[in-house]
């Protein structure tokens, strides 16, 4: 089953007692996903480390498009994983939390839902961890684009004096993570090979080594 169609079959799940799962309005539920997913091909820009998103999103829709029985908050879940799910699929960096929260509003015209996006930085899910191998400790993989060195600024910060300010790129996308040197002074190395800026795919239980600063990959 692909990914829209999982994400229709459970929003419709959300709809007590409408057989055809059909808002009033005649609105499917996964529209309003493909609503989302639409803004943020909109407002999606290169950033330093790639593609990115804002990370808060409003969905406002007539209340004659919404069904009484819906449950907002289940209705709000649902689009907020979709919309984590595309930015994770297509590699996006959204810099905080994905969120969806649907108002209604009377000045909207039925049928005919309108989306708008910003940025609301926070703490992320991680998704993975780096295990060090030495010293015990973790660093928490949250957003699908990441910076790791020494310096302040990196997602992932390590103090070690053998690892640059900033020296590798881990990005998550489209099921898939790759691991790639961003010109450090001593390397970056998986599971032992060399890492260029060229994206070198990796995997769960592989042994990343920044300078001397040795992890573990593991997935959440």
């Amino acid at each position: 089953m692909g990914l829209a169609r999982m994400l229709e079959h459970r929003l419709e799940q959300l709809v007590d007692g409408l057989s055809a799962a059909i808002f009033r309005g005649g609105i499917h539920p996964v529209d309003l996903a493909g609503r989302v997913v639409r803004q943020a091909d909109l407002v999606v820009f290169e950033g330093e480390l790639g593609l990115e998103i804002p990370n808060d999103f409003t969905l406002r829709l007539h209340p004659d498009d919404l069904a009484a029985a819906i449950d907002i908050d289940a209705l709000e879940a649902e689009l907020t994983n979709a919309l984590a799910q595309t930015a994770a699929e297509r590699g996006w960096r959204t810099g905080g939390p994905p969120t969806v929260t649907v108002i209604t509003d009377n000045r909207v015209t039925p049928g005919a839902p309108q989306c708008e996006s910003g940025s609301q930085p926070g703490p992320i899910t991680p998704w993975g961890y780096l295990i060090a191998l030495r010293g015990g400790g973790f660093h928490e993989l949250g957003d699908n684009r990441l910076l790791v060195g020494r310096g302040p600024d990196c997602d992932v910060v390590i103090n070690d004096p053998e690892t640059s300010r900033r020296h590798a790129r881990i990005v998550r996308r489209a099921g898939g993570i790759w691991v790639a040197d961003a010109g450090s002074a001593n390397g970056t190395t998986a599971n032992g090979s060399k890492v260029g800026r060229q994206p070198h795919r990796v995997g769960a239980g592989d042994h990343l080594v920044f300078g001397s600063a040795a992890y573990s990959l593991r997935m959440s």
